[in-house]
């Protein structure tokens, strides 16, 4: 009896077991499944907002290269431009110094065959050395005129220039040929007695000229052109002066 009782009570044991079993694994599988939702919908929310964020960073750097690259070529394109614009200056002033040049040698030719048909006739030639003559004669008239206007103009310089000669520490001296030699001192602080100077003279056109320059300059041009502009010859001194100063500095820290 006890053995069947027990055979009873085991039986019912199993049948508790299967049921509670055969309960609990839907249960599982629904959890599984949410869990897997969940997590799948979590990797797709995560992994669009950093697609999305990897575009708009590559949207905006591909604008800034564009940007760069825009700004680049805008800039290439307008230096392009105005290269172009001098070599079409240049082109035309070669053009026109061409042209120049081969209208003196025409005028040079037809010169030259005059002289020839003249050598033939000659009536003709003694015309001509007639008014070359005159011409000779009124060309040293003027350039007579000229060298009186030259002294004058001289004079006049050498009486500005001793308005400077105390406060720049300037000499003036007058050389063979109507030329005067500007002496500068005080220009070097190691060395202030150490002389700057530069001979300056008026050509036959009225206009000053600077024969030499001692130490040389690089800027003589600029400054010849500045004083016949302004016609300010104080100025010119002082430049002068101004520029043999930055000379002797740049070979002190030499």
């Amino acid at each position: 009896m006890s053995h069947l009782h027990s055979e009873d009570e085991l039986g019912s044991n199993m049948h508790k077991k299967d049921f509670q079993t055969t309960s609990i694994i839907p249960l599982c599988e629904e959890s599984i499944n949410r869990a897997m939702m969940e997590f799948k919908t979590s990797f797709m929310n995560r992994m669009t907002d950093e697609y999305i964020s990897q575009i708009i960073g590559t949207k905006d750097a591909y604008k800034e290269s564009i940007k760069t690259l825009t700004e680049t070529l805008t800039r290439k394109y307008m230096e392009g431009q105005l290269m172009a614009e001098k070599i079409l200056e240049s082109q035309s002033d070669c053009v026109l110094q061409n042209k120049c040049i081969e209208e003196k040698q025409e005028e040079l030719l037809e010169q030259v065959a005059k002289l020839k048909r003249n050598k033939e006739q000659n009536v003709e030639q003694v015309k001509i050395i007639q008014s070359l003559k005159e011409e000779f004669n009124g060309k040293r008239a003027h350039i007579f005129a000229n060298k009186r206007a030259i002294k004058d103009r001289l004079k006049e310089l050498e009486k500005s220039a001793a308005l400077f000669t105390e406060r720049l520490g300037l000499e003036i001296r007058k050389l063979h040929g109507e030329k005067l030699q500007f002496v500068f001192r005080y220009i070097n602080p190691k060395a202030p007695h150490q002389p700057y100077t530069f001979i300056l003279c008026i050509n036959e056109g009225g206009q000053y000229e600077v024969l030499s320059c001692d130490p040389p300059l690089e800027c003589i041009s600029e400054l010849q052109q500045k004083v016949q502009e302004t016609n300010n010859f104080s100025a010119f001194l002082a430049n002068f002066r101004k520029a043999f100063t930055v000379l002797a500095c740049n070979e002190k820290e030499i």
